[in-house]
């Protein structure tokens, strides 16, 4: 019932050999491509910690690029070469952690504002005393007269 019948004579049969040799053709190239590729980012790799080893043992003729310093791991890491931070772990962050503590011992507010209080626990005065709990008379005192309206009798 869901057989795939492909005719034999049919130019994109998988199983004729052409095909075959087509396939075990292409796959042998890339395999080849994929070695050579990985064969010079090896040797890229190698060369560049050579260079940078016979930097640090102050051999000379290490860099290839004239005119430009190459970095070296205690140039990136601020000339500690060690690039763990105190409690032995990488950290990566520790600018911004040392930002954020010189921030926040810099100056404390001591009246926050509204969005910094946080979610209120307890209603505020004006929901405690809502609209239709008060009477008329406090907007007759104001100035303003009310209109009554509809009181509900027929």
């Amino acid at each position: 019932m869901g057989k795939l019948n492909i005719a034999h004579h049919k130019s994109y049969h998988p199983y004729r050999r052409d095909n075959i040799d087509r396939v075990r053709r292409d796959e042998e190239e890339a395999a080849q491509k994929e070695a050579r590729e990985e064969g010079r980012v090896l040797l890229a790799d190698s060369e560049a910690r050579i260079d940078l080893l016979r930097g640090k043992a102050g051999l000379g003729g290490g860099s290839k690029v004239k005119g430009k310093e190459k970095e070296t791991i205690a140039d990136v890491t601020g000339g500690t070469g060690l690039l763990t931070g105190s409690g032995g772990h990488i950290n990566f962050f520790e600018d911004l952690e040392q930002h954020t503590i010189l921030r926040s011992t810099k100056s404390k507010k001591s009246d926050p504002v509204e969005t910094e209080k946080g979610v209120p626990l307890a209603p505020s005065a004006k929901d405690l005393k809502p609209w239709y709990v008060t009477n008329g008379s406090e907007k007759e005192q104001d100035g303003e007269k009310e209109k009554e309206g509809w009181d509900g009798r027929t």
